[in-house]
């Protein structure tokens, strides 16, 4: 698996000497700049048995095996509901209803890898153990990993990739070589995302905060209309109707409706502020004209009450309660400054 243009340099500093390799690593930065695919890169080059300049060569039974996802000396834990989305990829039935997947890695899915980690590998090289999002470990799941941490075997490799590291165990970040990714150089993300098809990609780069995978994923029809409709909503001059718009968000959804009212309260901040609109250049007019009615503090208390808010949307709540909670606070943040 070749990395992405903008990780490839990272990727073969810490290939350079295989023998100082780390027992565990910890790859963070921004959502949506490639840090999964960075991991997969890191772990197939591992494991190639003809590498070039340090890389996966792509060809041997070993980057084969990579690539149809069965390599015995490779596992990859996430939470079972990122199992089911790729599993359920070109079904050829509807699945059964069954109860939801968890969206937490629990204890039983590190303790399923444990003969895998404490075994001899298949082919007297590396062993390789991927877990992502690493935040998404409950404390059992956590504590379990840690015992393989503080002792790990040799020619062991752990990759935990987050978004969040704050969020892990002190201890587990202790134990690991920190890596940290950044976004991409700009024109690099656009020739990507050109080459993706991505339309407009400069607006579609600039929404997502300059993170080019999130920026492709935000330009899918569906991204792209929940965006749409919630900017339009946040830009009344009236203030957006809490209660009929709140009803259009589920599950599914209601992480990225709050991801997009960031981006908004995020401009809407840096325009009371005089500066420039960072997301959605092409609503500056509504965006200002909204900033002349809102209270920054309000704005501020609004931003982290959302950050709160994300970082508990994975877990079981009512979507439409929460979104209409939001909007309401936005309605207050907006209506109350009065220049």
């Amino acid at each position: 698996m070749n990395p992405f243009a903008w990780h490839r340099a990272a990727l073969e500093r810490l290939l350079a000497d295989r023998a100082r390799l780390p027992h565990a690593l910890l790859v963070h930065g921004p959502a949506g700049i490639g840090k999964v695919e960075f991991a997969h890169a890191l772990a197939a080059s591992i494991l190639c048995e003809s590498p070039l300049q340090g890389l996966a060569c792509g060809k041997c039974p070993s980057c084969h095996w990579f690539s149809q996802g069965n390599h015995p000396d490779y596992r990859e834990i996430v939470p079972e509901a990122a199992q089911d989305d790729e599993a359920g990829e070109g079904d050829a039935e509807p699945a059964k209803p069954e109860k939801a997947k968890s969206v937490v890695i629990k204890i039983d899915q590190v303790r399923a890898v444990a003969d895998f980690i404490a075994l001899s590998t298949h082919r007297a090289g590396y062993r390789v153990l991927v877990v992502h999002p690493a935040e998404a470990m409950n404390p059992g799941a956590a504590n379990a990993l840690l015992k393989t941490l503080e002792e790990p075997p040799p020619s062991t490799l752990i990759v935990l990739v987050s978004d969040r590291p704050a969020r892990l165990l002190p201890t587990i970040r202790s134990r690991c070589r920190i890596l940290a990714l950044a976004v991409p150089p700009r024109d690099a993300s656009l020739a990507w995302l050109r080459e993706q098809g991505v339309g407009a990609p400069e607006a579609a780069l600039a929404a997502a905060g300059g993170a080019p995978l999130a920026a492709l994923e935000q330009s899918q029809a569906g991204e792209a209309e929940l965006q749409r409709r919630l900017l339009a909503e946040l830009a009344k001059p009236s203030g957006a109707d809490a209660l009929t718009f709140a009803a259009t968000v589920d599950r599914e959804s209601v992480e990225r409706f709050i991801h997009w009212m960031q981006t908004w309260v995020h401009d809407l901040a840096r325009v009371r502020l005089d500066g420039e609109p960072r997301h959605h250049g092409h609503l500056a007019q509504p965006l200002r004209a909204r900033a002349k009615s809102a209270d920054l503090e309000a704005l501020f208390a609004l931003d982290r009450e959302l950050a709160e808010a994300r970082a508990l949307a994975a877990h079981p709540l009512n979507p439409r309660l929460l979104a209409e909670h939001l909007l309401m606070s936005y309605n207050r943040a907006t209506s109350a400054h009065r220049p």
